[in-house]
């Protein structure tokens, strides 16, 4: 599975970095919402994407979910936050969804282990 992780802090993208790759899964970690937008207008080829609430220059892991769900529709989407989630953010069964942090290995696993809706 192609994973994408967009969190700010650098110890928990490495952390969920390792994680996912022993795993088998391969991961990407841009730095940056503008640095994730440009891959995935590069290789869309994401199944699902894990965004942090907050990011870097102010922007939100919501908005930034938004884009994806626009840009890049078949890739399931995970907002993960350690402090709530927002009022603003809609989960959609199957396709997008929330998770607070911390969260350990078999949260990890079932996030991924989540089936997409059939088309």
């Amino acid at each position: 599975m192609k994973v994408l992780v967009l969190d700010c802090d650098a110890r928990v993208s490495r952390g969920l970095e390792r994680t996912l790759q022993v795993l088998g899964h391969e991961v990407r970690c841009p730095t940056s919402a503008a640095e994730a937008r440009a891959l995935l207008q590069e290789d869309p080829a994401v199944d699902i994407i894990l965004a942090a609430q907050h990011l870097d220059a102010g922007e939100r892991g919501t908005e930034f979910l938004r884009w994806v769900e626009h840009h890049v529709p078949r890739a399931r989407r995970v907002l993960i936050s350690g402090t709530h989630c927002p009022p603003d953010f809609i989960e959609q069964p199957g396709r997008q969804w929330f998770q607070a942090k911390p969260f350990g290995r078999r949260e990890l696993e079932a996030l991924l282990t989540r089936s997409p809706p059939t088309p």
